[in-house]
């Protein structure tokens, strides 16, 4: 798998949210996205997946443009992602809320098989017990884990995670956090957005931090935390006097 984002710029009326960033993850690469309120990381997530096409710039998968592909398009060409906020159908039961979006995608392969597909991929969440549950009765975290459930059913080579860890019990969070780090070991690459800075530096191979659209830091976590932009970019005037 490779992502190249090439000079993309996004625009929002007269603020330029992503001024011309270049990025590329390759591999099965685990790459935390950093970076203070407003830095722009879920409009660099949304420019990705589809929910906005760049003003300039090109957006590669495996040398292939998506950057003009609406968001379902690029699901089918392996970019799956959560949102800050679980957008379950909470009328629809665990299984329905697995099946919708394989059967959006691929409806030729029938119910049977994903609904076998959905039972393992719930089991592999320790949801598989909430299958008849309606999705409205899960607590946050658990909606979260739907969340990643339906994204898994797409079968995706890139993982794009939107605060996963945000408003989580601490026990559900650590389970969050096994369930990347095992997807990751099978192959999968992640991008994902987090204020959760413990568990942030802990599960990324590699941090990219974002200041006011642009990237200002790229590297190890280890190196990406001492370095004084970034000290900067989260303290302001605060670094300075220090």
């Amino acid at each position: 798998m490779e992502l190249e984002i090439q000079r993309v710029v996004k625009r929002f009326g007269g603020i330029q949210a992503l001024n011309g960033i270049s990025l590329r993850i390759s591999g099965n690469e685990l790459v935390g996205l950093i970076g203070p309120n407003g830095s722009g990381k879920t409009t660099l997530v949304n420019t990705i997946g589809g929910v906005y096409q760049p003003d300039s710039g090109k957006i590669l998968l495996n040398g292939r443009s998506i950057g003009n592909l609406q968001a379902n398009n690029v699901v089918r060409y392996g970019v799956g992602r959560t949102f800050q906020v679980p957008r379950a159908f909470r009328r629809m039961t665990v299984m329905e809320n697995m099946l919708v979006p394989a059967l959006a995608l691929y409806p030729e392969r029938g119910r049977k098989v994903w609904e076998k597909r959905a039972r393992e991929v719930l089991d592999f969440l320790t949801m598989d017990h909430l299958r008849n549950d309606y999705a409205r009765s899960l607590s946050g975290g658990q909606q979260k884990l739907l969340e990643l459930g339906q994204i898994l059913m797409t079968e995706p080579e890139l993982l794009m995670l939107d605060e996963p860890f945000a408003g989580v019990h601490p026990r559900l969070m650590e389970t969050i956090f096994e369930y990347i780090t095992t997807v990751h070991a099978q192959g999968k690459a992640f991008l994902i957005i987090s204020h959760d800075m413990n568990s942030i530096f802990t599960l990324s191979q590699r941090l990219v931090v974002l200041s006011y659209g642009d990237i200002i830091a790229d590297g190890p976590p280890e190196v990406v935390k001492h370095d004084e932009g970034v000290i900067k970019a989260y303290l302001g005037d605060e670094a300075e006097d220090a």
